[in-house]
């Protein structure tokens, strides 16, 4: 996992309003919904079909602080995770990537984002995640697309997605299944799992030396969703194991919490459209044009 030095600079502005997009995707259904930017009652293979994002997030130049470091109730940025934070430094929401014992949500029912969690996964699982499940793997799928069918060996393939998803956390393993073109990238924090998934949604695996890489946008990105459960028995030991070793933390942290006269037993979630000074604008218009994709959107509607 590489090592940020962001606490000691400002967190920096990654786009500028209006260079966020304003126009509505293609028409696919009757009725636009304004706060997850997609058709419904309508064609729903049309709104799901993958795209190459123009923004992406460069954890060692982006991160830094923003009104809410210091607070151990805040929560992650999704804007910033996704590259498209307009806020910068002025943002209520923290813009660096999660950290092991570092600010955050600390209950078990909410992702590092903030967004509650649901007793079960979506049946493609897409979406928040489920609250019953420290899920800490994710799918990657859409390989070929995300490289605009650049050939590359499988040993190329998982180096390139361990470099890319390594900037985002401490990873326990990658595995690349040659005969799927697919990837299961296992961190080592579900918090970090959870920020990835976001970030490297509709992601290319292209890098400024490819020589393919100024048709980037052409393709089709990544696909990444929740892993469903490991069925190798020494993954599952594994993974007993960590989520031992969590519980343990989490515990920790709530009796240390509760000596030093801290409430626990609720986190304090702030409205996403919201800012400092209570201006929505900002916010309401990022979330009109997210670039995320549509079904990992419909999760809260």
């Amino acid at each position: 996992m590489a090592v940020y030095q962001w606490r000691d600079r400002r967190a920096r502005r990654q786009v500028k309003e209006e260079e966020l997009p304003s126009g509505l995707p293609p028409q696919s259904g009757v009725t636009f919904n304004v706060w997850y930017n997609k058709w419904s009652h309508g064609d729903s293979s049309r709104g799901s079909q993958r795209f190459v994002s123009p923004f992406r997030l460069d954890p060692a130049r982006d991160s830094g602080r923003t009104r809410s470091s210091g607070d151990v109730d805040a929560q992650f940025c999704l804007f910033f995770a996704r590259g498209c934070c307009v806020l910068g430094p002025q943002c209520t929401y923290l813009h660096h990537i999660p950290e092991d014992g570092a600010e955050g949500p600390r209950m078990p029912v909410r992702d590092c984002f903030g967004r509650e969690k649901f007793s079960q996964y979506r049946d493609d699982m897409g979406g928040v995640g489920s609250f019953n499940n420290a899920n800490r793997t994710l799918y990657i799928g859409g390989i070929a697309g995300a490289l605009n069918d650049k050939p590359l060996k499988p040993l190329q393939i998982e180096s390139r997605l361990r470099y890319l998803f390594n900037k985002l956390g401490a990873l326990d393993r990658i595995r690349y299944v040659e005969a799927k073109n697919c990837a299961f990238v296992t961190f080592k924090s579900t918090a970090n799992a959870e920020f990835a998934k976001e970030a490297m949604t509709n992601q290319t695996l292209l890098v400024p030396t490819d020589k393919e890489y100024p048709q980037r946008l052409e393709g089709s990105g990544l696909l990444v969703k929740w892993s469903h459960e490991d069925p190798d028995p020494e993954a599952r030991a594994r993974a007993q194991k960590q989520t031992h070793s969590n519980s343990l933390q989490l515990m920790n942290r709530i009796l240390q919490d509760h000596a030093q006269g801290n409430d626990t037993t609720a986190t304090k979630v702030r409205p996403r459209d919201a800012d400092a000074d209570g201006d929505t604008a900002t916010h309401k218009r990022q979330k009109l044009v997210e670039y995320s994709s549509s079904s990992d959107d419909s999760d809260g509607a």
